[in-house]
């Protein structure tokens, strides 16, 4: 069983956390490429989701509040003609890969429980993958989304054994 931690844990390798995102950028195969500032991205239809977060260390936090737009919306723009979406992190070091049905149903989230992002948590804009994967599918520092035709190993998932990320149907959630 999961545990649930009183506060969050922070999990990143950063020496520094990276400075500010200025805007998200939509590329590789789509038939539009589109770069869009914190505020295009909540004239697309931003909202309060909640997503749980599970992460493989053991712990989880059910019924977190994040605020910001699907990620769907983003890609509606782009129009994508690949079937994977990788996003990118400013720190240059993280990035996950998802079938593009599965990372559509994340969200481009800045904030979390009524309180902004912090720097540590991912702020200014964090990817978050739907609750049926685990945390490391998440990007924190999300700069770029890259749709392409193949699956791309990102950090995390070049360390696991399960790089698509779902959790199995056997771990006890809380």
């Amino acid at each position: 069983m999961q545990r649930v931690p009183s506060d969050w844990p922070v999990v990143h390798l950063e020496a520094e956390v990276p400075g500010s995102v200025g805007a998200i950028v939509v590329d590789g195969l789509v038939a539009q490429p589109v770069r869009l500032s914190r505020e295009d991205l909540a004239a697309l239809g931003a909202g309060v989701h909640t997503i749980p977060v599970h992460c493989v260390w053991g712990w989880s936090r059910p019924g977190v509040r994040w605020e910001g737009v699907p990620l769907a919306a983003v890609l509606g723009l782009a129009v994508p003609l690949g079937g994977y979406v990788t996003v990118h992190s400013a720190s240059g070091t993280y990035s996950s890969c998802l079938p593009l049905t599965d990372a559509a149903r994340g969200l481009l989230a800045w904030a979390r429980d009524g309180e902004p992002l912090p720097p540590a948590a991912g702020g200014p804009l964090r990817y978050v993958a739907p609750g049926d994967h685990w945390a490391y599918k998440h990007v924190k520092w999300a700069e770029r989304i890259t749709v392409g035709d193949r699956f791309v190993r990102g950090f995390w998932e070049s360390k696991v054994d399960d790089p698509a990320g779902r959790i199995p149907d056997e771990v006890e959630l809380p």
